[in-house]
């Protein structure tokens, strides 16, 4: 037994609890590293450059910032279902543990609705007097497609998820591979290459905190995906519809960012073991 993968060892025909919890450790630790305050980061500076940013790159920034507002409020509400899914899926990790890490990932997304429900109201001025009424007035600056694909599409797979009429795999492979791993990755990237002359520096920072919690979503995503072992046709409309998930940001992001966010599904699937083909990267 020696030879064998952590989660695959078993004695007596059952997995050994030490080596269920390698995966849900390793989580937890990284994210006990992670902890930050959406509330401590200064905007201050950001508020007043916000004024003085010519209108076009200021209309460039605000479809994607409140596309972050939109989005980032929608995941937060639905991913409750998930840990109860885990729970009642079979997993090569212990499954109550991997609920548990569902629940710190609940814990980030409510950190980053709040954060950029801050941008929203301090820097944007975004009309409202509170997070639904700023979400609210940010929808008319997201595309249709965005809007269905977070508050039409993610509710019904979560309402699936929780009816149990669909499967852990469904669910991950809509939330963490295609809202996380391509929507959300090419909407930071087109932050990040906006923001790389220093301007809204409590943005920025910010932001870079969001970026290291959604790379341990999407890795513990895949994690999952690896051990529901989903179908190759899971898998094959995981691939199509990344293209169109990176799509609903329309030209708020560049063609080339999408592609490439776009191409990651592919090549993340491809390093795992759950396909085959590899897409270029």
């Amino acid at each position: 037994m020696a030879d064998q993968e952590p989660w695959d060892r078993v004695v007596a025909g059952h997995f050994v609890l030490e080596k269920r919890s390698f995966w849900p450790d390793f989580f937890s630790r990284l994210v006990a590293r992670l902890q930050w305050d959406p509330m401590a980061v200064d905007l201050t500076r950001d508020v007043r450059e916000w004024a003085e940013l010519p209108a076009e790159r200021r209309t460039r920034l605000l479809k994607v910032l409140a596309g972050f507002e939109v989005g980032e409020g929608a995941v937060a509400e639905q991913i409750a279902p998930y840990a109860d899914a885990a729970r009642k899926a079979t997993l090569a990790s212990q499954e109550s543990l991997m609920a548990w890490v569902f629940f710190l990932q609940r814990r980030d997304e409510a950190r980053h609705a709040q954060f950029f429900d801050r941008i929203a109201a301090e820097v944007l001025a975004l009309p409202g007097e509170t997070a639904a009424d700023r979400r609210a007035a940010a929808r008319a600056h997201v595309p249709d497609a965005f809007v269905e694909l977070f508050e039409e599409r993610l509710p019904a797979v979560s309402a699936d998820l929780a009816a149990g009429h669909a499967g852990l795999a469904e669910g991950i492979s809509l939330y963490h591979m295609l809202l996380e791993g391509v929507v959300f990755d090419a909407g930071q990237q087109a932050l990040v290459d906006e923001l790389a002359d220093g301007v809204l520096p409590g943005v920025r920072q910010g932001l870079e905190h969001v970026i290291q919690d959604e790379r341990w979503h999407v890795g513990f995503g895949l994690r999952c995906l690896i051990e529901t072992q989903p179908s190759t046709d899971v898998l094959a409309a995981l691939v199509a519809r990344a293209g169109e998930a990176a799509a609903v940001w329309g030209d708020a992001v560049p063609a080339a960012t999408r592609e490439r966010s776009a191409r990651k599904v592919a090549h993340r699937l491809h390093v795992s073991g759950l396909r085959e083909t590899r897409a270029a990267a």
